[in-house]
C-alpha cells in the first residue's frame, strides 16, 4: 500500500485529496508553500527546550487547557492498551483567544512560552510557524469541503473563523517501543478534529492501520503527512476515513514531530454536509458540538486535564 500524494495548489487537488480521504485517510501534502527555513527553526527551538533541565522546564508546564510543555508520560492515547503513557513530552501552542471568547472552555488562559532570557526566539519563531500553518490549514479545509462536493461550506461565519487550532510538538524518547507491553510511543487512536498537518524528523515509527494491518509512513522530504479527524468522518457521512495511527520506536532513537491540529470552532456544530447524504446513504451521525467533543477527548486521554 502507497500513501497517495496531493499537490496542495494544484488544480486537481481536491480531486486527488478525495480519492486519498476516501482509500486511506492520509496523504502527503506536497508545493505547500511553507519555507523550510522556518520548519528548521521550529525544529532548533524545540531541542533546545526539550533539552533543557527540568526545573527550567517546569516553568513553562501547561496549565489546565494544555498550553504549554506536558512532560513524558502525561498523555495515553490508548488507555485500554497501554501499561503507561505515551513515552514523548509535549509543548502546545494554541491561537490566542479573543476578549468574547474567554467565557468558553480552553479559551480563558494564554498561552505560555519559556523564559526569554533562556530561549529569546522560542515564542517569535513558533508564532510564526503557527500562523503559517493556520493559514495553510484554512486552504486544506476549503479542499476537503470541494472534495465532499460542498465548495464553500466551511467559509460561513462560525466554522473556522477562529479555529481550536493545536501546535504540537514533540519530543520521543530513545525507549524502544514493546506494544505487547503496552510500551508505545504514541498509543493507537484517531485524530479528533477536521484535520492533522504532520511534520517530521527522519526518524521512523509513524504508522497507520489499513485493512487489518499496520503499514509503516516512510518521511517525504518537504512534504506534510496530512490525515483525516474523526469530524471530517462525520461531516462526509463516513465517505472519508479517520485511520487509526500509533508511533513504534522501533530504532532506540529519539524523534521529533511537529503535528498542527487545525479544529473548528468551539461552537461549530458538526452534522453531515448535505452532499454527502442520500436516500441510499442516509445521514449516520449525530449532530455535536466541536468543542465539548474536544473537551471530552482531553479528559479521556490527558493526566492533567483529566485532573
Amino acid at each position: 500500500m502507497r500513501i497517495p500524494r496531493v499537490d496542495c495548489f494544484s488544480p486537481t487537488a481536491s480531486r486527488q485529496l478525495r480519492q486519498a480521504c476516501m482509500d486511506v485517510g492520509f496523504f502527503y501534502l506536497e508545493g505547500h508553500g511553507i519555507p523550510t527555513t522556518l520548519q528548521a527553526a521550529v525544529y532548533d527551538q524545540m531541542k533546545q527546550f526539550f533539552h533543557l533541565p527540568e526545573t527550567e522546564k517546569q516553568k513553562a508546564r501547561a496549565d489546565k487547557n494544555m498550553r504549554g510543555w506536558a512532560p513524558m508520560y502525561e498523555e495515553t492515547l490508548d488507555p485500554l492498551h497501554q501499561s503507561k503513557g505515551d513515552t514523548k513530552e509535549a509543548y502546545h501552542v494554541c491561537r490566542p483567544s479573543l476578549p468574547d471568547e474567554v467565557h468558553l472552555p480552553l479559551h480563558d488562559t494564554e498561552n505560555v512560552f519559556p523564559d526569554p532570557q533562556t530561549l529569546p526566539q522560542f515564542k517569535s519563531i513558533t508564532t510564526a510557524y503557527f500562523d503559517a500553518m493556520s493559514a495553510l490549514g484554512l486552504h486544506v479545509a476549503h479542499l476537503f469541503a470541494d472534495a465532499a462536493g460542498s465548495p464553500g461550506f466551511f467559509q460561513p461565519p462560525g466554522m473556522f473563523d477562529r479555529p481550536m487550532a493545536v501546535l504540537r510538538m514533540l519530543r520521543y524518547n530513545a525507549e524502544r517501543s514493546d506494544v505487547e507491553q503496552g510500551v508505545i510511543g504514541a498509543g493507537a487512536h484517531c485524530d479528533y478534529g477536521l484535520l492533522t498537518l504532520l511534520s517530521t524528523d527522519t526518524e521512523p515509527g509513524l504508522q497507520i492501520r489499513h485493512q487489518g494491518a499496520w503499514v509503516d509512513v516512510p518521511y517525504v522530504e518537504n512534504a506534510f503527512i496530512v490525515n483525516v479527524g474523526d469530524l471530517a468522518e462525520r461531516w462526509t457521512n463516513g465517505l472519508f476515513k479517520s485511520t487509526e495511527h500509533r508511533v513504534v520506536n522501533m530504532t532506540g532513537n529519539e524523534r521529533y514531530s511537529i503535528p498542527f491540529f487545525f479544529e473548528p470552532n468551539f461552537n461549530c456544530k458538526v452534522a453531515c454536509i448535505p452532499s454527502c447524504v442520500t436516500p441510499k446513504r442516509p445521514a449516520k451521525y449525530p449532530e455535536i458540538l466541536a468543542g465539548e467533543n474536544l473537551l471530552q477527548k482531553y479528559r479521556d486521554t490527558h493526566a492533567s486535564y483529566a485532573s
